[in-house]
C-alpha cells in the first residue's frame, strides 16, 4: 500500500509530514487516527514497505495517519544536529499541527480523531491532554512510560540516562545513528530535559508545568498495551501514568502466557505480522 503525504506546519513554522492510509473501501470509516512513535526513531516502523501494522489498521476501516516528529524521518529541517527543541515543542507545537492537519484531511474536528501513541508519542499525547493543549476522542497507549528514577531509583536507569545526557553534551547531539541505537539522532537540548526527570524524578516541562500532577485532568477513553519482553517499558512502568488518569484504564499485556505468538518488546509490538490478532484489538480500541 502506497500511502499519501500529508503537511501540518506548526505555530513556529516547522513543516511536519504524515503519511496517510486509506481505510479499506474509501470513505472515513470508522474514523480517523494519528499514530504517533518512539523516540530515536521516525514512523516508518508502523508500515514498513508492505504497510504493515497501518495498512492494517486501514484494513479495518480507519483512515490512518503517520507523523514523523520534527527532526526525525521525512520531517526535517530541523536537524537534530543543530537544532534545540524539546519535548514541549512537541506538546505545544507538533500534535497540536498534526491533530488539525488529520482532521482537514479526514473531514473532521481535530477532536475527533483518535492517537495510538507509542512510547514518545503516548507521554506527548499525555502531557497534551493533561495541560489542555489538544483533545482527542480516544487513546491508545502502547508502550508508553516515563523514567523518574530520582536519587535513589534503579541505579541502570540512572547510568543510562547520566551516559545519554553527557554524550549529548559533549558532541551537541545524542549519535543516536552512529551508536545503532535507532535511526534518528537526537539534540542536546530534548536529552537534557530527559535526563533532567531522572535526576529529580520530577516530569515537568521548562516552565515548571508537573506534567505528572496534570495527568488527573485526563478523562479520555484510554487502553494501555505493553509487550511482556519490553525492558524499556514494564507493565509496572505504564502503571505509574496510567492509574493517575480519570477512570479506569485497562491494560493489555501481550504474551505467550495469554495466548499471544510472541512476547514482544518495544518495537516488535508493530512490526511482527505474527501479532496481526493483536493488531485487530488496537483497531476496536480506536475504532
Amino acid at each position: 500500500m502506497e500511502p499519501e503525504a500529508v503537511s501540518a506546519v506548526t505555530a513556529d513554522g516547522v513543516r511536519l509530514t504524515l503519511r496517510r492510509f486509506a481505510p479499506a473501501g474509501g470513505g472515513s470509516g470508522r474514523g480517523a487516527v494519528l499514530c504517533t512513535h518512539a523516540m530515536m526513531v521516525h514512523g516508518r516502523y508502523f508500515h514498513g514497505k508492505r504497510g504493515g501494522f497501518a495498512a492494517a489498521l486501514a484494513g479495518q476501516g480507519l483512515d490512518v495517519f503517520v507523523l514523523d516528529w520534527r527532526g526525525h524521518g521525512d520531517s526535517k529541517p530541523p536537524s537534530p544536529r543543530s537544532g534545540t527543541w524539546t519535548f514541549d515543542d512537541y506538546v505545544t507545537l507538533d500534535l497540536p499541527a498534526a491533530l488539525a492537519a488529520v482532521g482537514g484531511a479526514a473531514g473532521c474536528r481535530p477532536e475527533d480523531v483518535a492517537v495510538l501513541g507509542h512510547s514518545l508519542g503516548g507521554l506527548v499525547t499525555l502531557a497534551a491532554l493533561g495541560t489542555g493543549v489538544v483533545r482527542v476522542r480516544r487513546l491508545v497507549l502502547a508502550a508508553t512510560s516515563v523514567w523518574l528514577s530520582g536519587p535513589r531509583g534503579p541505579w541502570r536507569r540512572r547510568a543510562t540516562m547520566r551516559a545519554y545526557d553527557g554524550v549529548a553534551r559533549m558532541l551537541g547531539y545524542a549519535p543516536i545513528r552512529r551508536l545503532g541505537f535507532g535511526s534518528e539522532d537526537e539534540p542536546a537540548s530534548y536529552v537534557a530535559q530527559l535526563a533532567g526527570w531522572a535526576r529529580t524524578g520530577r516530569w515537568t516541562s521548562q516552565d515548571g508545568v508537573d506534567y505528572l500532577a496534570a495527568l488527573a485532568q485526563v478523562d479520555v477513553p484510554a487502553w494501555a498495551i505493553v509487550g511482556a519482553g519490553d525492558r524499556l517499558c514494564a507493565p509496572a512502568d505504564a502503571a505509574v501514568l496510567t492509574r493517575r488518569l480519570k477512570g479506569d484504564v485497562r491494560m493489555r499485556i501481550v504474551s505467550r502466557a495469554a495466548g499471544d505468538a510472541i512476547d514482544p518488546d518495544h518495537f516488535t509490538l508493530f512490526t511482527r505480522e505474527e501479532l496481526a490478532p493483536v493488531w485487530r484489538e488496537i483497531a476496536d480500541e480506536l475504532g
